[in-house]
């Protein structure tokens, strides 16, 4: 009789869809370290061959959520701003300024992520040169987060049973159904998510995923030059999703109020360049890579019904660095 691998596996390369509950027991065990590694890899190369589902990704996100250390808090509102990456923009890690400055701003901010993959610096990476404890326990998560209203959820360190597979994936050397699933999977259960994802495709399965899994309210954005952020070059591709129901439609640099900047603007080498940078901004340096975040943190705003348009949130957004309340908040993750 074909093994449960084999069984998915044969179905994938018959390009058939597996279903939501097939995927979390073949992700289950995984994460429980009982499958063979070639099973693992078969199976992870036989759906990107097909192409991910969106029920694949579902069932593999509630297997994900199972087996995740989970940070308890007593937040209603509580915000993400962890994204798919994978865009190979080269920017800074503006996703994580913009969740210390949206935390400064009042925001309950739990960001989920993790050391670089496919970027040049990611979040747990900046976050380090930072001077922030990125390897903390749980515990101590959670006190951060219930202390100062924010707190880093490090991926590698809360997420333990991916160990069983990293080995493979690694292997493998492509991307496959597992670089979809961190921000789907945040260990504090975020109520909002401002997400970013690298392709239209993405975008689209991310939303519908999200819809499925349940968030109060989640931007999934895409722009038009390909950064998995809300961009100031040109359209950023939004899709709302709230109470399941998703809407379509597109933010310009306009709506925010601000200049156009590109990319090459905003690039940073290495995680060194990119906490550089951040600290600049706190400090109070204009530029791009300040709008940029401006931009970022009045989405967040908007999302958790802090501001009613993204021009209002780019006003408050600047209001908090300009007092110091960023600075404040990067020094008080930093110190426990």
């Amino acid at each position: 009789m074909p093994s449960l691998f084999q069984t998915a596996i044969a179905q994938a390369n018959a390009g058939t869809d597996l279903g939501e509950d097939q995927t979390s027991q073949l992700i289950d065990a995984m994460l429980r370290g009982e499958a063979e590694e070639h099973d693992v890899a078969n199976l992870l190369l036989a759906l990107r061959e097909k192409g991910e589902s969106v029920s694949e990704l579902v069932g593999a996100a509630r297997a994900m959520r199972r087996h995740m250390t989970q940070i308890p808090h007593s937040h209603a509102v509580l915000l993400d701003t962890c994204g798919t990456g994978g865009s190979g923009s080269g920017t800074f890690n503006i996703s994580t300024a913009v969740a210390i400055v949206a935390a400064a701003a009042g925001v309950a901010v739990a960001k989920h992520g993790n050391r670089k993959a496919t970027s040049l610096s990611g979040s747990a990476d900046v976050l380090e040169v930072l001077g922030v404890p990125i390897e903390s326990e749980s515990e101590l998560v959670a006190e951060r987060l219930d202390r100062h209203g924010i707190c880093f959820c490090f991926a590698a360190k809360l997420h333990p049973a991916m160990r069983h597979v990293i080995g493979v994936r690694r292997q493998l050397g492509v991307k496959t159904l597992f670089n979809l699933l961190g921000p789907l999977c945040n260990p504090a259960g975020a109520t909002h998510q401002l997400l970013g994802t690298s392709t239209p495709d993405a975008q689209r399965m991310v939303a519908a995923a999200i819809g499925s899994l349940g968030t109060t309210r989640s931007f999934v954005v895409h722009a038009a030059d390909g950064q998995d952020e809300v961009s100031l070059e040109g359209a950023t591709h939004v899709i709302d999703v709230r109470d399941a129901e998703a809407v379509r439609y597109d933010w310009t640099p306009t709506d925010f109020g601000l200049l156009p900047a590109t990319r090459d603007a905003l690039a940073a080498a290495n995680p060194h360049e990119s906490a550089a940078i951040i600290q600049r901004i706190f400090a109070g340096e204009p530029g791009p890579c300040r709008d940029a975040v401006l931009a970022g943190t009045a989405a967040a705003l908007v999302l958790v019904g802090v501001s009613d348009t993204v021009a209002d949130g780019v006003k408050r957004a600047a209001e908090t660095i300009d007092s110091n309340a960023a600075k404040e908040k990067l020094a008080s993750l930093a110190h426990l």
